[in-house]
């Protein structure tokens, strides 16, 4: 600590009239990952490699100059302690004083160096002046479990068009709030689950997003005071397939919308077309945002038998309303291909017709979008 910062405590504690410092009072602890949750949660594992920071609140906290007037000063800071089912003195190395009412902690964990793990449970906290003084607060720190994975299982299998319902079992889930749970893949973006219900302890019912790229994926489930715990290559995501797709026509001018038929030709434990709504995309770039290839909804889907449906592909008015009045199309589909379809069955299976085999939309005279 610099020689002026020492100085400025040691005139503090020389107004002191007695030996005795003045006693702090302890309002609470924060943790800052959720600092509108009291008491503080931490959990007994992971942070960085001192602990989980953390920040004690209060008035009085008062540090004691050491050595002032040598070449080597010193400051001893308040002692910390925890109390409960385990008890612990906080290393005064992982102590750092910010000003009489605010104090930084590094509580060690069991993957810090050092290590302590605390027992689970409620702590009372207390801080002690170094000139005496002491200020404690009861259930000031709830220690909790790290959580564990022990199974990922999807008991339906999977569906493109819709979330598939996914079981997690395993231990120190909070009821109380909700964790972040992700799936990771390399190549592809972090996916997200949004649908959460923590049934117990032990148990998590969730849903892979509708969509969600084929592949193995790793899960990553965050409880909200820091701690993760990650099960790798937890789930296989794979789709029940439609046959072998073609689309006639493969061509349609920008300048008005096209009918097409699609045809599904099976072999195997390949599927049929199902009864009702079918969610057919095309995907290709918009006027509006050239440079992006979004799916885009087909029109008019019906569904003629088990093999074919036909529907209309919006080449002139892509995303927009119709009627579209201006002969230009100004959100229509960008003119060039070929372009691949997507077919979303309601049984969950999922088609394609590759770009190879794909839409191609012609340019008209209006068209001055380039071909991206």
């Amino acid at each position: 600590m610099r020689l002026p910062v020492v100085a400025a405590l040691l005139s503090l504690v020389a107004c002191s009239e007695t030996t005795e410092g003045p006693t702090p009072k302890l309002d609470g602890l924060i943790n800052p990952l959720q600092r509108l949750i009291t008491p503080a949660r931490v959990c007994n594992a992971g942070g960085d490699t001192r602990g989980w920071r953390l920040e004690i609140v209060g008035t009085g906290f008062n540090p004691l100059p050491r050595d002032a007037l040598t070449d080597t000063p010193t400051v001893e800071l308040p002692q910390v302690t925890l109390s409960g089912p385990s008890d612990y003195t906080l290393p005064a190395d992982h102590l750092f004083f910010a000003r009489a009412e605010l104090m930084r902690m590094d509580l060690p964990t069991r993957d810090s160096t050092p290590s302590s793990q605390l027992a689970p449970g409620a702590y009372t906290v207390a801080v002690t002046n170094p000139l005496g003084g002491t200020s404690s607060l009861e259930d000031g720190l709830r220690v909790v479990p790290a959580p564990t994975l022990a199974s990922v299982t999807a008991p339906q299998g999977f569906s493109y068009g819709g979330g598939s319902p996914l079981i997690i079992e395993g231990s120190g889930f909070r009821s109380d709030a909700l964790p972040l749970i992700t799936l990771h893949r390399a190549g592809e973006e972090t996916q997200t689950l949004f649908s959460i219900t923590v049934v117990s302890d032990t148990r998590i019912e969730t849903e892979v997003p509708p969509a969600t790229p084929e592949g193995t994926y790793d899960l990553v489930l965050t409880n909200p005071e820091g701690c993760a715990a990650t099960r790798p290559q937890a789930l296989t995501v794979t789709y029940p397939k439609l046959g072998l797709l073609a689309l006639s026509p493969r061509s349609g001018p920008a300048s008005n919308d096209t009918a097409i038929t699609l045809t599904n030709t099976r072999s195997g434990d390949e599927r049929p077309f199902s009864p009702g709504l079918q969610d057919v995309y095309l995907v290709a770039p918009v006027k509006a945002d050239p440079t992006q290839r979004v799916n885009i909804p087909l029109r008019d889907v019906t569904v003629l038998s088990e093999s074919q449906l036909t529907a209309t592909v919006p080449t002139c008015a892509g995303f927009d309303p119709l009627p579209v009045t201006s002969p230009q199309c100004p959100g229509g589909i960008v003119p060039g291909g070929p372009y691949a379809l997507i077919v979303a069955d309601p049984s969950g299976a999922v088609g394609q017709v590759p770009g190879s085999a794909g839409f191609t939309v012609s340019a008209s005279l209006l068209d001055d979008v380039p071909t991206p």
